[in-house]
């Protein structure tokens, strides 16, 4: 039997506010990522976006985009795994009251919102080689748009 070869786009959300960063941190694996997921069909990425943001912020939170950062390959050809990610800069009208809020679509609880310090981004963020260009860019005031990033770790 044949496997198709698919590939997915996946939003990946960079929501900075007072200096931190609001990711999701996964105690299997013992990492951190960005908040987001796949794009579905018929969907446009600024959909997705806010429903990401309501999947996994909940139903009062609202996401506004300000604009694509950065495009990412990801490809693991051992899990069948081809990803492309893109990066979108942008805020939320809720801030408080999402660290430790648990993501119901792990009903094991073992996953969860936090907000880590730009300055000193956790060695285990998800890809491991974007914390110290997003620390210079956010510094810059991001100032490229869809820059592509290639595949990075």
């Amino acid at each position: 039997m044949k496997t198709e070869n698919i590939i997915n786009v996946r939003v990946r959300l960079v929501i900075i506010h007072n200096r931190k960063v609001l990711v999701q941190y996964r105690e299997k694996g013992d990492f951190y990522h960005y908040i987001g997921g796949h794009l579905e069909y018929g969907e446009t990425v600024e959909d997705a976006c806010a429903r990401e943001v309501r999947e996994e912020c909940g139903d009062k939170v609202k996401f506004d985009f300000q604009k694509m950062l950065y495009i990412r390959d990801f490809i693991r050809p051992d899990e069948n795994e081809h990803s492309v990610e893109l990066f979108i800069l942008g805020s939320i009208n809720k801030t408080d009251k999402l660290d430790g809020l648990k993501d119901p679509e792990h009903p094991d609880g073992s996953v969860w919102l936090t907000w880590l310090d730009i300055d000193n981004l956790s060695d285990n963020l998800l890809p491991k080689t974007l914390s110290p260009k997003l620390l210079v860019d956010f510094n810059n005031g991001f100032p490229k748009e869809g820059e592509y990033i290639k595949e990075i770790e």
